[in-house]
């Protein structure tokens, strides 16, 4: 058989705000173009643990194919069976798509995988264009899949698979809730408990694509994942996987010396959470520089599971840069997300990054319930900018489904209970995501945003910093953007 992976275009994309409101604010996510880890270990297992079959992998995203283009592609290959990734924000595009491809090959199995199904696995299975989908982690469920099709054999009882009818059996049961999952998990998911004997990514079918990030030093930049999951509950998160398992570090360090055979030179890891303890971070470290591998690597990680002493070995192993999630400046916004750890915490772990020289983003958030007011947002804002870091996100906080602060904002009367499982019903673009307007509106929040990136990007020395650090004409253009939309210069034109 023909199996297609897909991760399908991104023109349609759910806007965090409405078209009168969208020129205002600033996207807090175009940090480049990554590759979707999930789709490819799918790949790499189906290719271990199947035979006879043409696997194909196209990332529309990266590789900016329209559906227009998607149609071609798939007029040209003909695909049998069709697994698509997805993101609930990404629904309307993973439609679209599916619509092509049952268009080209009204026989073709269509099986919808990611986040979305486990997030909203009962709607998910009702989508007509789908046959199956797949809730949880998929690489045995879809390749276990692939095998009952081949075999003409009933695939309803594997795990973590589902059809609009199979699901049915699951409405109405109680599902006992599963501590490695979020408690929102609602069905039986495919799960894998040991993740080393999963095969990593194989990079063969993405080595065309030139990945990067705005705030790397490559255009060969590839990503990975040392563990699963992560076990803290902050009230804005919903990342469905609450078991932290880890790969054994001489796995993940094989992986990077292979990457580094196929001439990429700095590595991302998109772990959910990389530094579960400092020792483990050292003994990643250890294992770099017994091996002599020289590159550049940063992860995204918690500030209360560094030491100094763990960042002093990771900046001896070659890391560059960590993205922490700060989210607020007060010990009482903080408590309330339940982040788990101290504001001056986040003050001294980034003061020892800026010692050692290691490069930091804070990942911050404003219209939080604890902020009742602009003067509380923009006190947020200053206290943010004491911590110095060298680069700032500020999102306006989204109120996600499948959150506690999500069904906190429900029972204040503050949002409509079941939004989102309409929607998902019937995607449109007629659809906007909901923020906390209990004491300021939505239009006061943009505002604050964009204040808030003025004050910390638009000082002399963060300009300076900024400029230093420019190592490609990518990253000029979209600096470039950035800063003429912070300081209020529309644009309707390509630069460059």
């Amino acid at each position: 058989m023909k199996i297609l992976i897909l991760n399908p275009p991104n023109e349609n994309t759910l806007s965090e705000f409405s078209d009168e409101k969208s020129d205002e604010y600033i996207e807090t996510d175009d940090f480049g173009k990554f590759p979707p880890l999930g789709a490819l270990y799918v790949l790499s297992y189906l290719e271990q643990y199947t035979r006879g079959h043409d696997l194909f992998f196209k990332d529309c995203v990266a590789e900016n194919v329209t559906h227009s283009g998607l149609r071609d592609y798939i007029d040209l290959i003909r695909p049998d069976v069709v697994g698509i990734t997805s993101f609930t924000h990404s629904l309307i595009d993973v439609m679209m798509s599916a619509k092509t491809v049952r268009e080209l090959n009204p026989a073709v199995h269509l099986c919808l995988g990611g986040h979305h199904p486990i997030a909203f696995p009962f709607e998910a299975a009702q989508l007509k264009e789908f046959d199956t989908i797949v809730v949880g982690e998929g690489e045995i469920a879809f390749t276990q899949l692939i095998n009952a099709i081949e075999q003409k054999k009933i695939y309803t009882d594997i795990r973590g698979v589902y059809t609009k009818d199979t699901i049915k059996k699951c409405k109405g049961n109680e599902y006992k809730k599963d501590s490695r999952f979020l408690h929102k998990v609602c069905v039986p998911p495919a799960y894998i408990e040991d993740i080393n004997s999963i095969p990593p990514p194989n990079r063969e079918y993405i080595k065309h694509i030139n990945y990067q990030s705005i705030v790397g030093v490559s255009s060969r930049l590839a990503t990975m994942i040392s563990s699963r999951g992560c076990p803290f509950r902050c009230t804005f998160c919903d990342v469905p996987l609450k078991q932290y398992r880890k790969r054994d570090i001489k796995l993940v360090v094989d992986e990077i010396e292979f990457c580094l055979k196929m001439g990429y030179d700095e590595m991302h890891f998109y772990d959910d959470l990389f530094n579960i303890t400092p020792e483990r971070v050292i003994q990643f470290c250890d294992e770099i520089k017994r091996r002599d591998l020289r590159f550049k690597w940063d992860f995204r990680g918690r500030v209360d599971r560094v030491t100094f002493n763990s960042l002093k070995r990771f900046k001896e192993a070659g890391g560059r840069m960590i993205s922490f999630g700060i989210e607020t400046g007060t010990d009482e916004g903080l408590k309330e997300l339940k982040k788990g750890f101290k504001s001056e915490q986040a003050r001294e772990v980034l003061k020892w990054c800026r010692d050692l020289g290691i490069i930091t983003i804070a990942d911050y958030m404003i219209g939080l319930p604890s902020e009742k007011s602009a003067q509380d947002i923009k006190a947020n804002i200053n206290q943010l900018i004491t911590y110095d870091p060298d680069y700032a996100q500020f999102a306006i906080l989204s109120l996600y489904p499948n959150t506690e602060i999500y069904e906190q904002a429900i029972r204040k009367g503050l949002i409509k209970s079941g939004k989102w499982n309409e929607w998902v019903m019937d995607p449109s673009a007629d659809f906007e995501i909901d923020h906390w307007n209990e004491f300021l509106s939505t239009p006061d929040l943009v505002r604050l945003q964009r204040l808030a990136y003025r004050k910390f990007y638009l000082r002399p020395k963060i300009i300076f910093r900024s400029l230093l650090r420019i190592t490609s004409f990518y990253e000029l253009k979209t600096k470039i953007r950035g800063a003429l939309k912070v300081i209020g210069i529309r644009f309707n034109v390509k630069i460059f």
